[in-house]
């Protein structure tokens, strides 16, 4: 297993990862773990572990558990299929027979999130899969990960957010630092449009937890506070106007009006590239000098 991140078979299991019997065996007779969560393996690096193994052979041995007639495999399952995708007839293997099924569901899940190429969603899963299944808190998954406990929280607080920015996570289309900014914004429609605008203009992390604060501290525009209109009494169509116009513009926007729709539209920059940017869109001509 990856120690990178965590601790080792070792310290999961209580001794040495080579404390047990190591012979060679034939890989028709070997299972994969029944507890995996994991089914499906990325084709290009199984591809590349083949290529290493037919090259200079099985480096490490797999571990595995005695299951009546065969064997259930407790780590290496990747090496075991990269095997038998090499042509391999048998691998070399530690075999425990003291492991129960609670370890092998906990090993499992241990080197399902310590893989190197899950993005953020994926491991974020599999942290709250190991504290679903093996009921366990957050500090004490980091500690069998082996990371600090405001790692494991700030990953799972990403499943807090819409299945579509998950998706975008998966896709490379924003960082974890874009996806914890948008976790500050309470209102689904927020988070929707400011992916998009996110997505589109590629905002930096800044620029999109600039925008969140914004959103989160409203100002009262003047003519409403000499008014004495308050916030909660405007027209829908005032809210719907400058999420429009915030959206298409990608800046700070107030709508004010009275009730025969004569009123201002106030646009925020906060500096000269901000202000070329809102003349690009509204008044397309040579920049500022």
């Amino acid at each position: 297993m990856d120690r990178r991140l965590g601790r080792g078979l070792g310290a999961l299991l209580g001794g040495p990862i080579d404390e047990g019997l190591t012979r060679a065996i034939s890989l028709v007779e070997i299972d994969p773990n029944p507890f995996q969560p994991r089914k499906s393996m990325d084709p290009a690096g199984l591809e590349e572990l083949r290529d290493s193994i037919a090259s200079h052979g099985v480096l490490q041995p797999i571990m595995v558990r005695k299951s009546a007639d065969r064997y259930q495999i407790v780590s290496g399952e990747r090496r075991w299929r990269a095997s038998r995708l090499a042509g391999l007839q048998r691998i070399p293997a530690v075999i425990r027979d003291d492991i129960t099924d609670h370890e092998m569901l906990e090993l499992a899940l241990v080197e399902n999130v310590q893989r190197r190429d899950l993005d953020p969603i994926e491991r974020a899963r599999g942290f709250r899969a190991m504290m679903d299944t093996l009921q366990l808190t957050q500090e004490a998954v980091a500690d069998k990960v082996g990371l600090k406990r405001a790692t494991v929280a700030n990953h799972v607080r990403l499943l807090d957010l819409p299945e579509r920015v998950q998706t975008a996570i998966g896709q490379g289309l924003i960082g974890m630092g874009h996806a914890r900014a948008l976790l500050g914004l309470k209102s689904p429609l927020q988070v929707d449009e400011l992916l998009d605008r996110c997505v589109r203009k590629d905002m930096s992390v800044r620029e999109v937890e600039r925008f969140v604060r914004e959103q989160a501290t409203p100002r009262v525009p003047q003519d409403q506070a000499r008014s004495g209109t308050a916030a909660g009494t405007r027209p829908g169509w005032q809210t719907t106007a400058e999420r429009r116009l915030q959206s298409a513009l990608a800046t700070k926007v107030s709508v004010q009006a009275d009730v025969s729709y004569r009123g201002e539209i106030r646009l925020e920059f906060y500096d000269k590239q901000g202000l070329d940017q809102l003349l690009d869109r509204l008044a397309p001509q040579e920049r500022l000098e």
